[in-house]
């Protein structure tokens, strides 16, 4: 259903295709989220001065959930306090809300430094994939390609759906 074709991994512009088919030009997709040239799949649940937090682009697999920094760094030693604190907390907050509105019960957090800019995958574990492919960050990679294989607009609306529960969550804030 999603394509994601990083043309060149030095900078240079990439080409997305979302989860609803709308096809996205950027150099580094989370400053083009921050700016707003990018508009994530059921818009952004939550931002402020220092991150966004919103629905994986070109997965639809319900509850995953990335945390970004805005400021350009790709190292959670290079946050400031305050970024640290906002980016901790938000985390912590978006595991709250997808246990509290029974999204899921469990979930893997993953940063990697060799991306070009600081996001945080909180990542959902359904049962149904945990019994299909493990747990842990091993599975990781095998859900994401059976998900995005497999995605039906079923899979996209109920993802969206998740995105507007998670937005009247973050209101509340």
């Amino acid at each position: 259903m999603s394509n994601f074709n990083e043309k060149n991994l030095s900078g240079n512009s990439k080409i997305a295709v979302d989860i609803l088919s709308r096809t996205w030009k950027y150099d580094c997709m989370s400053c083009a989220i921050a700016k707003g040239k990018l508009e994530l799949p059921g818009g952004l649940i939550y931002e402020n001065d220092y991150i966004t937090v919103g629905a994986d682009t070109e997965i639809p697999l319900n509850g995953f959930i990335i945390v970004a920094t805005k400021r350009h760094i790709n190292s959670i030693a290079d946050l400031t306090e305050k970024e640290c604190h906002e980016l901790i907390y938000y985390i912590a907050k978006v595991i709250k809300a997808l246990k509290e509105l029974n999204i899921v019960q469990e979930v893997t957090v993953v940063q990697e430094e060799r991306s070009k800019h600081l996001h945080v995958w909180i990542f959902p574990c359904h049962e149904e994939y945990k019994k299909m492919f493990g747990s842990g960050v091993g599975s990781i990679k095998a859900i994401c390609k059976y998900v995005k294989d497999n995605a039906n607009k079923e899979n996209v609306q109920t993802c969206l759906s998740t995105v507007q529960k998670l937005k009247e969550y973050f209101k509340e804030d």
